[in-house]
């Protein structure tokens, strides 16, 4: 599996197919978690730019998609630095759930954050017991529930090899 990032207008329609497939099986496994407003091509420019689009690709197919940010003051206001990567709408297309594909895509997320030189992979997730299992198993470190206007999400934070490295080095200075 591969990270390749958005470069072209057609690629927000395609973003928005795989994750309005996803919504609707979730709602078909009754597990609603975006809407469709959300999920069309027209919420998810209002939410995020082409430069953080980004698909999981699969023998040049794309299964999935991520959205990745640089800062994320909505989710994590209190996170100034620029050493975090932010996770956002990390999905699978449905025909390729349930086959490990989510932690290997997971472990290319954290990958592309090292790649960049950041310390931290930090994300938000709905409040789900399924999620929080699904994040703690690819290592991430619970943080806290974070009161929203109309919801609540599980924020969870994972060190990269990166920030790792840091801060041994810290530790010996």
């Amino acid at each position: 599996m591969d990270i390749a990032k958005a470069t072209k207008s057609s690629d927000w329609t395609n973003a928005s197919e795989i994750l309005c497939r996803v919504v609707d099986r979730l709602a078909h496994l009754g597990r609603h978690l975006w809407t469709m407003d959300q999920v069309s091509m027209q919420g998810l420019k209002e939410s995020y730019s082409l430069e953080d689009l980004h698909f999981l690709m699969l023998n040049d197919r794309r299964i999935g998609v991520v959205f990745l940010q640089k800062s994320d003051p909505m989710f994590w206001p209190e996170i100034n630095e620029n050493d975090s990567l932010f996770v956002h709408k990390l999905a699978l297309d449905p025909t390729f759930q349930g086959k490990g594909n989510g932690i290997i895509a997971v472990s290319k997320v954290l990958r592309a954050a090292d790649a960049r030189g950041l310390s931290w992979l930090r994300l938000d997730c709905d409040d789900r017991s399924e999620l929080h299992r699904f994040y703690q198993q690819c290592g991430f470190d619970f943080v806290d529930l974070k009161e929203m206007p109309n919801f609540k999400v599980a924020r969870y934070q994972l060190l990269t090899s990166t920030g790792k490295r840091r801060q041994k080095a810290a530790r010996l200075l």
